[in-house]
């Protein structure tokens, strides 16, 4: 019996060995998922724009290597407490993180207000860790600027 749990151990560590190879190389394809939370403002544009104070949620696929990004890499909503009107859904169409420095490109797919559905969206950002530094929201031709944080997952599956 003991031979035996033996012969099943080490059958066990030797596909677990195995997977490994196939697993680097999917987390390798798969690029990273970024999540970010943060709040920009811009006290300098006009009413009522100055006064919004906009909480910003994003998931995001960042591709790796010489990937393209899938048609949709993910999605963002943009609200403030206060301001109700600033309630949208982002839909993102691509996303880069060369070094340390964060891109993503999107357009509002649905709003509370309107006239902001189909307006641009552009994200910047320099990843520090868990920190976004100079977070910098593009909505049209109005800029916003803050602070966020950001979890990075790189998603491995051992066994395919």
């Amino acid at each position: 019996m003991n031979n035996r749990r033996k012969f099943l151990a080490a059958g066990g560590a030797l596909a677990a060995l195995s997977a490994l190879p196939k697993a680097q190389a999917d987390s390798q394809s798969q690029g990273k998922s970024l999540y970010i939370h943060g709040m920009v403002w811009n006290r300098q544009l006009p009413v009522p724009m100055n006064d919004w104070l906009i909480r910003l949620d994003v998931k995001v696929d960042i591709p790796s290597g010489n990937q393209m990004s899938p048609p949709v890499s993910g999605f963002a909503t943009l609200g403030d407490d206060f301001h109700d009107d600033v309630g949208s859904h982002v839909q993102i169409y691509a996303a880069t993180l060369e070094a340390d420095h964060l891109t993503i490109s999107g357009f509002i797919a649905e709003s509370k207000t309107p006239a902001l559905v189909g307006q641009a969206v552009r994200i910047e950002g320099k990843v520090q860790g868990t920190i976004v530094e100079g977070l910098t929201v593009s909505i049209g031709g109005s800029g916003f600027q803050g602070a966020g944080l950001v979890v990075i997952a790189i998603i491995a599956i051992l066994l395919g």
